[in-house]
């Protein structure tokens, strides 16, 4: 997702250092097939909607856009994706790829605490699933600051696994789940862990800070990642690994996770589920440099700043006024 003065934008990964706008790219190509300039772009508007959840909403199978980037890797070598198709790939103006999605469910306690080598031959305790709903409203893209809030002195970042959901779920079959799953991102879920004692213990107010939700920088489709519990996750704090290690490393398969989720939510199109975290989670503090990456996903990479003071968010308010 590529910000813009015209608004979000849904893009293709970056091509000769820039990145190619799906909607853009479809006009131009019906018009190299013969449409009129006017009723290419009106149907392209139609047929490829602004963000991830519409897109998935409307094309479950993104057959479409499918078939824009096919186009699009052959016109690279004939001239006819033309400039005006495409935006300077800026890591500061990419957005988080999912958008806005309705509902992001946290698992926690998946994973073991600590490594443990060699790995026991079963790994799959009797361990009961739990997690927590995390506010859309702390998604931030893949290489923004971390707001570091004022009232926490404690604050941990956890490296995971997003499941992004392709069709409408609810009471999934261990069988058949899988196939509600459209695609995966790299995830960080951050939370403030003594805002979370301070309010018994509930995730709400210290996993839904701005910026506690660290995603990107690609959404990937779930035919790329033909294992999802084969990754290796990794996750670095000023150049020191903290966190190595693997999605097999799961108590709950991503399919246990969405059977006993959707026993009680109905996930839609673009929704997020955080599969959990692999041991080596530790604080940071402002002035640290972030890194994460998973197999086949690409990295995230973030500062670690102060929150910003009450007289510059009442500045930033008024100028967003003017």
């Amino acid at each position: 997702m590529r910000r813009t003065y015209l608004g979000d934008r849904l893009c293709f990964p970056d091509v000769d250092s820039r990145l190619v706008d799906v909607q853009a790219t479809y006009a131009r190509m019906l018009t190299v097939r013969g449409s009129h300039r006017d009723d290419a772009i009106r149907r392209s508007r139609r047929e490829i909607p602004e963000t991830l959840p519409e897109l998935l909403q409307a094309d479950p199978d993104l057959g479409v856009v499918r078939a824009v980037h096919e186009w699009a890797s052959a016109a690279l070598g004939t001239g006819d994706l033309t400039q005006d198709c495409t935006w300077s790939a800026d890591r500061e103006l990419l957005g988080p790829p999912i958008g806005r999605p309705h509902t992001i469910w946290g698992m926690s306690a998946n994973y073991p605490r600590q490594r443990r080598t060699p790995p026991p031959a079963d790994t799959t305790p009797n361990r009961p699933l739990q997690g927590f709903l995390k506010a859309p409203s702390a998604l931030t893209g893949p290489y923004d600051r971390l707001c570091y809030p004022a009232i926490s002195r404690r604050v941990d970042p956890e490296l995971e696994l997003g499941v992004v959901i392709g069709r409408r779920a609810r009471r999934l079959e261990h069988g058949s789940a899988m196939r509600a799953v459209a695609g995966y991102v790299t995830f960080v879920d951050v939370g403030a862990r003594d805002v979370a004692e301070l309010d018994n213990h509930r995730m709400d107010r210290a996993k839904g800070f701005d910026t506690f939700g660290i995603v990107g920088p690609w959404f990937v489709t779930a035919d790329e990642i033909p294992e999802p519990h084969a990754l290796r996750i990794r996750f670095w704090v000023n150049g020191e690994p903290r966190q190595d290690g693997s999605t097999s490393e799961m108590y709950h398969s991503i399919p246990e996770q969405l059977c006993w989720l959707t026993e009680a939510l109905t996930l839609t199109p673009g929704d997020l589920l955080a599969t959990g975290t692999p041991p080596g989670v530790s604080s940071i503090q402002p002035g640290d440099e972030l890194r994460g990456e998973i197999d086949g996903l690409g990295v995230i990479e973030c500062t670690v700043v102060p929150e910003p003071s009450d007289d510059a968010r009442v500045a930033v308010t008024i100028g967003a006024a003017g």
